[in-house]
């Protein structure tokens, strides 16, 4: 695929699409380092993979409307799992040039409110997963 501009990603959480009210998001995945290191590294630390870890950053504009993000994201949700699915490349259908991404979350925070006087109502989300994340090509 070629590179490409961020202008449509979809994301999707628990099975509704929350693209509209969506300004950024990150699936960002990890692994923690081993230290195995011996008598033999020749005085240089040697380190292995061990387990791997995720996490979901979105950015959201609110929404109390019929229908809106202030529905579908609610205080209800703090300490539940939930399905985040991200489609990059600016797709809507999973395709081998617009991947999906399929995440379990754990719902830590939400922020129903938050802004200044004259300022667009926004608050952002990290939210750690668990179990793995399926890339998803057809």
């Amino acid at each position: 695929m070629a590179k490409y501009v961020v202008t449509g990603n979809n994301v999707s959480f628990n099975g509704t699409d929350v693209s509209a009210s969506v300004t950024r998001a990150e699936l960002a995945i990890s692994s923690t380092e081993v230290d195995v290191t011996d008598f033999a590294s020749g005085g240089w630390t040697e380190v292995v993979g061990g387990l791997k870890s995720g996490s979901v950053s979105i950015d959201f504009q609110q929404d109390f409307g019929t229908g809106g993000i202030g529905e579908t994201l609610t205080e209800a949700l703090v300490g539940t799992i939930g399905t985040v699915v991200i489609i990059a490349g600016n797709g809507s259908t999973a395709s081998t040039t617009t991947p999906a991404y399929t995440a379990e979350c754990l719902i830590s925070s939400v922020t129903p409110v938050s802004g200044a006087v004259g300022d667009l109502s926004t608050y952002s989300v990290q939210w750690s997963t668990t179990g793995p994340i399926v890339k998803t090509t057809a």
